[in-house]
């Protein structure tokens, strides 16, 4: 199996981590696309041009990310990351928050990469908003959290730090300390500090 990614990708990101925890790293070849190019190594994978992809051995690829780490947990029954003892909604439900403040983060920061007298600030304004609303929702959630990694707290991490690196004007740690305290112990795990973000 090969999973394409890129390095600044917050998606690729949260299947990258999730390979680890499920120490899975010799199983699964990696292999770097840069989306923008178009590169016949990721669109042969996943034709809507996206990152990250699994390509499995029959040759078939799995993409987006929700479905690849749901897939990466599938290949190895420890450590469990989706059945985890924990109310299987509510962990459905964090996990769709997750990627719902990801997204608008990054809305974000692409709308903020854009000519500044072409920006639509009203647009952005409102993913600003749901970005807090999520981040209260997230404080609430962080602490039901125990010490053992699942699917959910990937998100919460990954996007935390997609914040913190792109969006950095968001303060995601004010008036957050249930989740900034679970934060910084989820940001010391191994496969965080070995997947950082980084620019292309």
């Amino acid at each position: 199996m090969k999973l394409i990614y890129a390095k600044p990708s917050p998606y690729s990101r949260k299947a990258r981590v999730t390979l680890i925890e499920k120490g899975l790293q010799d199983r699964i070849e990696t292999e770097i696309s840069n989306p923008l190019q178009d590169e016949d190594v990721l669109l042969s994978a996943n034709p809507l041009g996206k990152v990250p992809a699994l390509v499995l051995d029959d040759g078939t690829a799995l993409f987006d990310s929700s479905v690849i780490c749901e897939y990466l947990d599938s290949l190895a029954p420890a450590p469990a990351l989706l059945e985890t003892g924990r109310d299987r909604w509510t962990l459905a439900r964090q996990m769709s928050l997750a990627d719902g403040v990801l997204d608008a983060a990054v809305i974000v920061r692409l709308e903020g990469m854009r000519p500044e007298d072409k920006q639509w600030s009203v647009w952005t304004d409102r993913q600003r908003r749901a970005i807090v609303r999520g981040l209260d929702l997230m404080e609430q959630d962080a602490a039901t959290f125990g010490d053992a990694p699942d699917l959910a707290q990937i998100g919460f991490g990954v996007v935390l730090e997609y914040i913190e690196f792109r969006v950095p004007d968001v303060d995601w740690r004010a008036g957050h300390p249930t989740l900034t305290a679970w934060a910084e112990r989820f940001f010391q795990r191994e496969s965080m500090q070995r997947t950082q973000p980084e620019n292309a």
